[in-house]
């Protein structure tokens, strides 16, 4: 057997090997002196590094600055001016929810409590920058706020939207807060253009069918007072018309998309519908319901139910903003012994450009409720948001009838009642003391913005003697 050596030429340590070396060696050299003239021919004062063995110096590429975020209930801390340059922000959640940051393209992911993200922003230019918390009703709620990148400026002076301190916010004193929460309260009910969740007389149809007729599309809805948000309606409504047949009525629906995307039609809760009236794309039916077209189905509803139709496909696009309605049929038990004078919608929102809502409006333009001593109203609560809301009624009981359409043999009495999203409870409430009583969603951060303004899921009832 025969071993081959290597060549004497071709071996460490060689004369080819060691040719390759030296040229490598003079190409780092010539390529750090050409930088380092060029930035000594430019006037550049960046700091510099020398290369080892060859006493040239060669600019240093800068370090990135870390600026640290805390992510509260609900507030933003952090500084609010630093220098341009290369950014890292170091994104802390010291919250009891889930919550994230967004700074321009860059965001951190949701992070829960006690985590925390390194979030490269990139070389920030002089300028003004938003922060926000992207989780829906997070920026409504007061997490979000500015940052100024200047030259000289100070990254150790910090501001937020942290409403803790003597002034209740950054830059208020008490009393501003107070005033602030004396206008909002003073105002209401406040007047807006548009009213969601009203009655829709269907077309009867020659052989008896009830005809209801929906167009989707995109228009300007006013949340509260002078706010104007693009949403989504059925027919110029937020929430859409309100829907109510008797058990056994044949139904027809007719939905024409007037958007510029794909939309459906389902009807979430309503039991023992045929499957082609589920309104989901590629599955209930062969696609989504495009842009321009008309989509129709015939149904009998055969029992009792309290349903909500909304948007399937883009939905979390949709819904939040608006695109959803009720839809009962027949009529919940009633105990013995209720005067029972009204049946309502209270459908709640919280994402999008709604906001956090009821019946698609803001506090001070939600609606009133008023009853006399002794009366009583049936309330369907309806969540189409992306989180749980607590309802509490000052003072006056909520006897729970149903739950998602179900009429329950043991109704129970609550003052507070946690709806979670795509549930529905049946309530009534009885006007048991002359009053004007809060009626809202027990998340403060739901009613009231850390300057002290009401606003979002607050309503009340009002008894009269």
């Amino acid at each position: 057997m025969t071993t081959r050596s290597p060549s004497p030429d071709r071996a460490p340590g060689g004369k080819t090997f060691d040719r390759l070396l030296l040229l490598i060696g003079l190409v780092a050299v010539v390529t750090a002196f050409l930088a380092g003239m060029a930035a000594v021919r430019a006037g550049d004062d960046t700091p510099s590094t020398t290369v080892p063995g060859t006493g040239t110096t060669v600019p240093q590429a800068d370090e990135p600055q870390t600026i640290k975020y805390t992510l509260n209930e609900f507030s933003i801390v952090g500084p609010t001016e630093i220098a341009p340059g290369p950014t890292i922000l170091e994104v802390v959640n010291e919250g009891a929810v889930a919550h994230n940051l967004k700074l321009g393209n860059a965001q951190t992911p949701d992070l829960n409590n006690g985590e925390s993200y390194m979030l490269d922003v990139g070389n920030l230019e002089p300028g003004t920058y938003e922060i926000t918390c992207e989780i829906p009703g997070h920026a409504g709620a007061g997490m979000t706020t500015t940052l100024v990148v200047k030259e000289g400026a100070n990254p150790d002076s910090e501001g937020s939207t942290d409403h803790s301190g003597h002034g209740g916010i950054a830059g208020l004193t008490w009393q501003d807060v107070e005033e602030n929460m004396r206008k909002s309260v003073v105002s209401f009910p406040a007047e807006t253009q548009g009213t969601g969740a009203q009655p829709m007389e269907p077309n009867i149809l020659p052989d008896g069918t009830k005809e209801f007729r929906f167009v989707v599309e995109e228009i300007d809805w006013e949340v509260e007072p002078g706010k104007i948000v693009k949403g989504y309606a059925y027919n110029g409504q937020i929430p859409g018309p309100t829907v109510k047949v008797d058990v056994g009525d044949r139904v027809k629906i007719v939905v024409e998309n007037r958007l510029d995307m794909i939309t459906s039609w389902h009807p979430h809760g309503l039991r023992r519908h045929p499957i082609e009236a589920d309104g989901v794309g590629f599955i209930t039916q062969k696609t989504p319901i495009r842009p321009g077209e008309t989509w129709e189905v015939e149904f009998i509803v055969p029992e009792q139910s309290v349903a909500m139709y909304h948007g399937h496909d883009m939905g979390l696009h949709q819904v939040p903003n608006g695109l959803a309605g009720a839809f009962i049929v027949g009529d919940v038990p009633i105990p013995d012994g209720w005067d029972v004078v009204s049946e309502e919608i209270m459908m709640l929102n919280d994402g999008g450009n709604i906001g956090f809502t009821l019946n698609g409006k803001s506090f001070p333009a939600t609606t009133p409720y008023v009853l006399k001593q002794g009366q009583a109203m049936m309330v369907h609560y309806m969540n189409e948001g992306l989180m749980n809301h607590p309802m509490h009624l000052h003072n006056n009981r909520q006897l729970v009838i149903a739950k998602d359409g179900f009429p329950l043999e043991s109704p129970y009495y609550v003052d507070t009642l946690d709806v979670a999203p795509g549930e529905r409870y049946t309530v009534l409430v009885l006007a048991e003391l002359p009053g004007t009583w809060v009626w809202h969603c027990h998340i403060f951060s739901h009613v009231e913005k850390p300057d002290g303004t009401m606003f979002g899921m607050l309503t009340a009832l009002i008894v009269e003697e």
